[in-house]
This record gives C-alpha cells, sequence and structure tokens, in this order.
C-alpha cells in the first residue's frame, strides 16, 4: 500500500482556494463522478491465513474543463485499492494514492496531469466498518502548463457505502467476507466539489 506523497502538496494548494461564489459557479457545470467498481474484503483471522482486509475502486472523471483556448483539463481514471492488517489496524484517515488508469484524451492543446487519493472515513452508524458500513473520500488534484503558466484544480467528493443498501456479498462459514457495489447502483455517483484552484477559478 502506498501512502500518498501528495498530502503536503494538496495542504499548500489548498491556502490558495477560490471563494466558496468562484466554487460554486465551477461546481453547478460539473458532472458527478462515477465509481464503476467497489469491492471490500477481510479475512477470517485463523493462524496461517492471510491477515490483510482491502477496499478496491475504480473512479472515473468524465469532465474536460477548459483552462484557455483549445486547452483543458482532461478527463481521468484511477484504480485505489486500501490495504490494512485486519483486527491490528484501523484505515480510517488514512490517504492513499491511486493508480492511474487509461482514458481517451480530450484532444485539448496540452496534456493534463491527474492524480487521484482515496480515504476511508468512519461512517456516523450504529456499527461503523471500514468493509462493511463506510465513507470514501476520493481527492483528484489536476493540473496542466500552458505557455509557462500553471493552472490547478483540487476536487473532492464523498459516498456513503453499506451492506444492504449498496452493496452486497457473504461471509463464509471460516469468518471471511467479501462485499461489493450491486449492480444496479452502478455506478454510483459522487458530487466533486472545489476545493483549491489556481487561474482557473
Amino acid at each position: 500500500m502506498r501512502y500518498s506523497g501528495l498530502v503536503l502538496t494538496l495542504t499548500s494548494l489548498f491556502t490558495l482556494s477560490c471563494s466558496s461564489s468562484e466554487h460554486q459557479r465551477s461546481e453547478s457545470e460539473l458532472e458527478p463522478w462515477q465509481v464503476t467498481k467497489l469491492s471490500t474484503f477481510s479475512p477470517s483471522g485463523r493462524p496461517g491465513s492471510s491477515p490483510y482486509a482491502f477496499l478496491r475502486a475504480n473512479i472515473t472523471n468524465s469532465n474536460s474543463i477548459p483552462v484557455g483556448p483549445g486547452v483543458s483539463f482532461d478527463p481521468s481514471s484511477a484504480n485505489c485499492t486500501v490495504q490494512w492488517v485486519w483486527y491490528e489496524e484501523e484505515p480510517y484517515g488514512r490517504t492513499v494514492e491511486c493508480d492511474a488508469a487509461e482514458v481517451e484524451p480530450s484532444g485539448s492543446g496540452s496534456s493534463s496531469i491527474s492524480k487521484w487519493t482515496i480515504e476511508i472515513l468512519k461512517a456516523n452508524s450504529s456499527y461503523p466498518s471500514p468493509t462493511e458500513d463506510m465513507n470514501v473520500k476520493f481527492t483528484l488534484a489536476t493540473n496542466v502548463t500552458v505557455d509557462g503558466n500553471e493552472y490547478y484544480k483540487v476536487l473532492e467528493g464523498t459516498q456513503h457505502f453499506n451492506v444492504g443498501g449498496n452493496m452486497r456479498g457473504v461471509c463464509g462459514g471460516s469468518g471471511v467476507c467479501s462485499w461489493a457495489l450491486k449492480e444496479e447502483n452502478t455506478p454510483a455517483l459522487i458530487q466533486p466539489t472545489v476545493v483549491a484552484c489556481q487561474g482557473t477559478c
């Protein structure tokens, strides 16, 4: 598991955030992000078995956001995995960098760079669980340089996932449990919020 090296970078970007009114104008034009796959696994905890639990998700941003004449922030997609030692660790609050996936280019004059992170947040529920009842937060930092000028946006969005709601699966007699996003709830939509920007606010 690779914990994100972007934390300090994102923190510095937040100090250059746009005003809330500027964010609202930008967000009104954004299509929701799509979580096309999400699954969790928890082990039995028996001696000799793997001790690792995980949450895996695929997310896509279909937005192509104009930066200037002929230049846009490209759509992007990522595969994310949070892994931890079951019964010994809690994954809450850990920011983990995702792996970029191939997407169709927007056709803009300059290619933008997109970096995704994922974080499991503790749900405000009676029985919160990082595999069965949790909030999942995604953050997208995208930037492009045009004629020596850097433009960027940082967006984030959170969605709730829970077994019996938008997830289903099974627990075996050994204690191994596997859960996944229901087909009828796929894709799960997340409305992104702009939390920082430069040159594109």
